[in-house]
């Protein structure tokens, strides 16, 4: 009976991240509700997370011998048109993402691990406003089950289901000189039912915040930080757990952002440590990402 509770929350995670939700929370951090003006855009978001802890309902730690590392090399494609809606500017982006994950569960004789392509991300639309204060985001984006997946497999990179999400967010600027900013994201999940088994998981709310200040030209410093909800039970006949059980998880961490005049690009570091887990579990994610303009 335990290898198969095991198994069931094994299949509810994401190796990317760890958590039931898709978007890997923590991948934006300061100014998280900016998208750059009009133009070509390539970003390499690298994430690192470990985790030697399961939690469960209650937030109280599973004795299984849990052991979670994985790291993703995401490559992403952002065009940002001259075109207007609603007086915001229209952009388009894709997310290809690439995952090692490395996994281990003494208690289910479980010692895995595997590299493959993850689920992609395609976000046909989103507009954008830059005003003198303040900036906004809406958009709307598909993932797609592209990632390596088999039912009876313990770990698995790839979610095996299509997920709607739907994204707002804003930065705002408190001084004229706009050297503080304070940003949110927000992001709704809506999963769409397994392609291999009879199970639709919960709906989920993302958010990501952040407040900076630019020291100088070229570098800025914040502190960052990420919050996930399940809002909406688990459903179907192949889910053998207890469905009205919900996940969250926070997390907290500093940012800096490194402007290289040299490359014209943007690197952003960031870590997270993760609290206050339900139904999931607990770690420490490091991001590093290359933002650099085409």
């Amino acid at each position: 009976m335990l290898k198969k509770l095991i198994f069931i929350a094994l299949v509810l995670t994401f190796t990317g991240l760890s958590h039931a939700q898709d978007y890997s929370l923590g991948s934006e951090g300061i100014k998280a509700g900016t998208a750059p003006g009009p133009g070509f855009y390539y970003l390499m978001y690298n994430n690192y997370y470990t985790s030697d802890k399961s939690v469960n309902k209650n937030g109280d730690e599973n004795d299984i011998g849990f052991d979670l590392s994985t790291f993703a090399n995401v490559h992403r494609f952002v065009y940002v048109t001259e075109k207007k809606i609603l007086g915001g500017y229209y952009g388009m982006n894709i997310i290809i993402p690439l995952v090692y994950a490395d996994l281990n569960i003494d208690a289910a004789g479980v010692d895995k691990d595997e590299t493959a392509v993850g689920d992609i991300v395609i976000e046909p639309m989103f507009i954008s406003w830059r005003k003198e204060r303040y900036e906004a985001v809406l958009g709307t984006a598909l993932f797609v089950p592209t990632g390596s997946y088999e039912k009876d497999r313990a770990l698995n990179i790839g979610k095996d289901h299509y997920t709607f999400m739907l994204t707002l967010g804003g930065t705002y600027y408190p001084d004229k000189n706009r050297e503080w900013s304070l940003s949110v994201l927000t992001r709704y999940e809506k999963h769409f039912e397994n392609q291999d088994t009879n199970v639709t998981y919960g709906d989920d709310i993302d958010l990501e915040w952040g407040i900076a200040k630019a020291v100088t030209k070229k570098v800025e410093v914040g502190l960052v930080g990420y919050a996930h909800w399940q809002i909406t039970d688990d459903k179907g006949s192949d889910a053998g757990w207890d469905k009205s059980v919900h996940d969250r998880i926070f997390g907290i961490g500093p940012e800096v952002d490194i402007f290289s005049e040299t490359l014209g690009a943007v690197f952003k570091c960031k870590l997270y440590k993760e609290f206050e887990g339900r139904d999931t579990n607990e770690g420490t994610s490091a991001w590093l990402t290359f933002v650099k303009p085409l």
